[in-house]
């Protein structure tokens, strides 16, 4: 019914009007569903339909399109007006929903398309479907309660995702992705303590593809299960490696998705791989971004402590960006805390590097370690090393590289005098420190 309303008011435009599309994405759906069942999920979809309804007007049309869609029709507004609508409906969503599993901190996403004048002829429901569905795409790309207009660069990006994605399942079929290791390195005594995995992928036909392309697109396209299982079969096989050839072994960082997280196979097949390359647990330190933990932490702790069961070391990665509960953090099972990066890049201006320095502190008082990503340069380490952070890596340390070319050698360093000043925290900083790589 939906789709025939739409294609008559297609084919039967006036060449002054407009007809306007709204495809809205609840964020993160199947991951709520994957945590809380059914019942919750469709307790959702209904308060997701009554707020959306709350909001639109008596004559616009909507339905349900999938699991976590639904689609609005809006007969009349222009460009400017169906965007005030999407605004409207993602403002609706800035207040948790309160369910039977408690408040969860539900956002949308919107895709908008329209089309008007001469171009609702040639144009079907299905058309403007699929360019809604495009544009929703990419607003959940940039992040979550994000709104997209379709337009050709829209859809030129529609275009290349789909022949990523097609490659995509071609390369985790035929095992092709690769893994690089980038050194974490320890600023109190200078030597490698760990190593991050990182996912790589240069593909015959599409060359060099970067992780910010590809693993969004293998979280869309149901893939991402897939490929970090291969990259952590990857990394533990090649921690084992490094074992047997008397390389003082570090710890390994594998990133965990929020799809991974989730997923009930996930323990079981950790440990079938440490035993099966005869690893041990501590030698694995799994990543887990801020934002996916604290989007759903009940069911976050008791993952987390079937990890630790395992004797797995656990990270929150890119701490400082998300919505952190420190009465959650200090129940949390964590071991390390990874200070994102755009508080290293900005530790030149004083207030990031109070928040930096209380993110130390803090994460010191809970007995976890830090370490600092992003590093650039030389003043950043040296910072870093006057606030007493455990660890650091970036470019300016190490760059990632394939495992036997992996740079294990010693940095010597010399104290900044500037560390010893009482009045670092409220003063610039200044170069003094030395770093000489072996």
């Amino acid at each position: 019914m939906f789709d025939h309303a739409v294609g008559r008011a297609l084919s039967h435009a006036q060449p002054d009007a407009s007809v306007g599309m709204l495809l809205v994405s609840i964020d993160y759906f199947d991951v709520v569903t994957a945590s809380h069942g059914a019942n919750i999920a469709h307790e959702l979809l209904s308060i997701t339909a009554d707020r959306i309804g709350d909001v639109v007007r008596l004559d616009d049309e909507m339905a349900q399109h999938d699991d976590g869609f639904f689609i609005l029709w809006a007969p009349g507004p222009g460009a400017p007006a169906i965007t005030e609508i999407a605004s409207r409906i993602a403002t609706r969503f800035n207040q948790p929903i309160m369910t039977a599993a408690g408040q969860l901190p539900i956002t949308v996403s919107v895709g908008i398309a329209s089309v008007s004048g001469c171009q609702c002829a040639e144009t079907t429901a299905r058309i403007l479907k699929r360019q809604a569905r495009s544009a929703v795409l990419s607003a959940q790309r940039t992040g979550r309660a994000q709104l997209a207009i379709f337009d050709q660069a829209t859809q030129k990006q529609a275009i290349e995702s789909y022949e990523t994605e097609r490659q995509l399942h071609a390369a985790l079929r035929n095992e092709r992705l690769g893994v690089h290791y980038q050194p974490i390195v320890s600023l109190h005594s200078g030597q490698t303590v760990g190593v991050e995995a990182l996912a790589r992928w240069n593909d015959d036909v599409l060359g060099s593809i970067s992780p910010t392309t590809f693993i969004p697109i293998a979280e869309e396209a149901g893939l991402i299960g897939e490929l970090g299982r291969q990259i952590m079969q990857t990394a533990i096989a090649q921690s084992s490696a490094w074992n047997q050839v008397g390389q003082p072994a570090p710890i390994t960082t594998v990133n965990l998705s929020n799809r991974q997280l989730l997923d009930p196979e996930l323990v079981p097949t950790i440990a079938l791989l440490l035993t099966e390359h005869n690893l041990d647990p501590s030698q694995l330190c799994l990543e887990i971004s801020e934002s996916v933990v604290m989007s759903d932490v009940a069911a976050s702790m008791t993952i987390l402590g079937h990890m630790k069961d395992l004797g797995l070391r656990l990270a929150i990665d890119n701490f400082g960006t998300g919505y952190s509960s420190l009465s959650y953090l200090r129940r949390l099972p964590v071991d390390m805390l990874k200070i994102d990066q755009s508080f290293v890049q900005s530790i030149y201006n004083r207030d990031d590097r109070v928040i930096t320095k209380a993110i130390i502190d803090l994460a010191h008082t809970l007995g976890m370690t830090t370490v600092a990503e992003g590093v650039e340069t030389r003043l950043q380490v040296e910072v870093l090393h006057a606030l007493n952070c455990d660890m650091a890596q970036g470019f300016y340390l190490h760059v990632p590289a394939e495992a036997a070319q992996v740079d294990f050698g010693r940095i010597d360093f010399e104290a900044p005098s500037f560390s010893e000043n009482p009045d670092f925290l409220s003063g610039p900083a200044r170069t003094t420190g030395q770093y000489v790589r072996q």
